[in-house]
């Protein structure tokens, strides 16, 4: 499998940056009052996982257009979306509109959102189309029009986001339209919290559907048909999910092991004989906290000449006269220098000592099911250059055993085919720079953040690999020691980065001060110093439940009112 690595462009770097600087002009700011809230829907309590929580807290409720970045939309408690937008050349927002309604048919089994469900969430695909997904059950493909000139939106088809229905509760990751063959193609991907069949832990599934214009006839009009094209799931969060151009592909950041129904039934298979395995073996175990005994009955006159031994942190082979009584990976690493063995009046007796105190299911592991914890002695370094850089919290990981990658999923292949290792930090922002291309996303480069967007070329499909795009300069830095950070968005034109709170804070930043041009360290070169804005929003417009970043604004979605901070 191909590993893509993150080639850094140096032209894009500012070597001579020195920071930013915190500015007291201020920052002009619009409020713009709602008839009614927000729509914003809370878990129920069986809903308690990390992951319910991350999908609840970090959805994002306004919606940005990347063919008119000045405006945005949102869905009110009556159901009904509607749009906001800023007139750039007179500098006020315009009067908000109710482009579409939803009906309680359009909803897949009928009926209003009940505790649990899922917050609406909307993807435009085009200057025409936009895909809204309900939160329940249901896709719905819109026409939108004139998007210009708020043109009221029009139904074109409706479908399930899974054909039987069982799962509840899904959010719209991505859609993409494509045209394939002279036909238009409407690619979907939804997330759903479920289950495994087997266990009880909480995973996250990632729906793969797909629209596709079809002519019945001639000289009847063309029908939508849907189908699901795949069911992928990671034991973990889900950073990034974008499609490929041509939607042959989509590429998935997360902190666990991606697998289709097929190779986790593989897994299950596998681990379900290595335990047969354990039961019919030559040999009985028993463990404590912290270690390991395993016995084998031989003959009385077996000798420690007729034993072979070979035990690693990982792998354990044990023979008696050319036979082999046990040779497999162990569950989880061991001390391999305090393994010790006895062997007395024919039974051999081995001791391993555990590298962490846990209870082990079993024995050995199965080769096709990922190894539970990993070796502390193997554990790769921490991403800090040298002990005199500044460590922040996107340093320091939040679980030893994460292991964050981003991986590209070929549907003609079924498999990853490539795969970007970013160790134990997750991308900092995911944002759309252009309309119709992929999502681009920013990890942490030294202080800065490099920007990153997929590259894929039509001529070699096989060939995949990820552009730098831009670098915001000490932003990686200045994002770690933002810990009520909800919201973290960048400029389209890489202008500026934007962090915002949950309550009333929201942070600014510039990478050129023009004011601060012709600086110079002492008897040193220019240096090039960015600027900062601290906005406090007013503390009666309550909570900030959505983010917008156009040229010339920001645009705010509280639980009370619209702000627009002009930039």
């Amino acid at each position: 499998m191909p590993v893509v690595d993150l080639q850094v462009d140096r032209k894009l770097i500012c070597p001579n940056f020195d920071g930013y600087k915190l500015s007291f002009e201020p920052v002009p700011v619009l409020r713009q009052s709602l008839d009614r809230f927000p729509l914003r829907l809370e878990p129920h309590a069986n809903q308690y996982s990390l992951l319910h929580t991350e999908l609840f807290a970090k959805h994002n409720l306004l919606f940005s257009d990347p063919w008119a970045r000045n405006n945005c939309y949102f869905m009110n408690a009556s159901h009904q979306l509607l749009m906001s937008s800023y007139n750039e050349q007179e500098g006020q927002p315009r009067q908000q509109r109710i482009i579409y309604e939803i009906q309680r048919a359009d909803h897949g089994d009928g009926y209003a959102h009940v505790v649990g469900d899922y917050n609406y969430t909307l993807r435009f695909i085009s200057e025409k189309y936009c895909v809204l997904c309900d939160g329940m059950l249901t896709y719905m493909l819109l026409d939108t029009g004139d998007r210009e000139r708020g043109a009221t939106w029009q139904l074109l088809t409706r479908s399930p986001v899974t054909p039987n229905g069982i799962e509840r509760g899904f959010v719209l990751h991505d859609a993409r339209l494509d045209v394939v063959q002279e036909r238009k193609q409407i690619s979907l991907v939804a997330a759903h919290i479920g289950r495994r069949q087997q266990g009880d832990e909480f995973v996250s599934q990632l729906i793969w559907s797909r629209w596709s214009w079809t002519d019945e006839e001639a000289a009847a009009a063309g029908t939508w048909s849907y189908e699901v094209c795949q069911q992928l799931a990671a034991k973990g969060s889900i950073y990034y999910c974008a499609f490929e151009p041509r939607a042959q592909s989509l590429i998935i950041c997360s902190n666990g092991e991606l697998q289709t129904p097929a190779q986790h039934k593989a897994a299950l298979e596998a681990a379900a004989a290595a335990a047969q395995a354990d039961a019919v073996a030559l040999y009985d175990w028993e463990q404590s906290e912290t270690e390991v005994t395993v016995r084998f009955t031989l003959a009385t006159n077996a000798t420690r000449d007729d034993v072979k031994i070979n035990s690693t942190a990982s792998h354990l082979l044990v023979e008696h006269k050319s036979e082999i009584l046990l040779d497999g990976a162990l569950f989880a690493h061991v001390h391999e220098q305090l393994t010790h063995w006895t062997l007395q009046s024919g039974e051999l007796e081995l001791n391993l000592k555990k590298r962490q105190p846990k209870h082990w299911p079993r024995l050995l592991y199965a080769a096709a099911e990922q190894r539970e914890e990993q070796d502390p002695d193997l554990q790769p370094p921490l991403p800090i250059p040298n002990l005199e850089e500044p460590i922040e919290d996107c340093d320091l990981p939040m679980n030893g055993s994460d292991d964050i990658k981003m991986v590209r999923f070929n549907l003609p292949k079924a498999c990853v085919t490539h795969t970007i290792f970013l160790g134990a930090t997750p991308p900092i922002l995911c944002s759309t720079l252009r309309p119709g291309f992929p999502a681009a996303f920013a990890t942490r480069h030294d202080i800065d953040a490099a920007i990153w967007l997929q590259q894929y070329q039509p001529a070699r499909p096989d060939d995949w690999s990820v552009r730098h795009e831009g670098q915001l300069h000490a932003f990686g830095y200045v994002q770690a020691s933002k810990e009520q950070r909800k919201f973290v968005d960048c400029c389209p034109q890489l202008d500026y980065a934007v962090i915002c709170e949950s309550y009333r804070h929201v942070f600014i930043y510039k990478p050129r001060n023009e004011a601060a041009s012709g600086l110079r360290n002492r008897n040193g070169p220019p240096v090039v110093i960015g600027k900062q804005h601290l906005v406090t929003l007013p503390d009666d417009v309550g909570e900030v439940l959505g983010l917008v970043t156009a040229p010339k604004v920001i645009i705010i979605l509280t639980a009370h009112a619209i702000l627009y901070l002009q930039v």
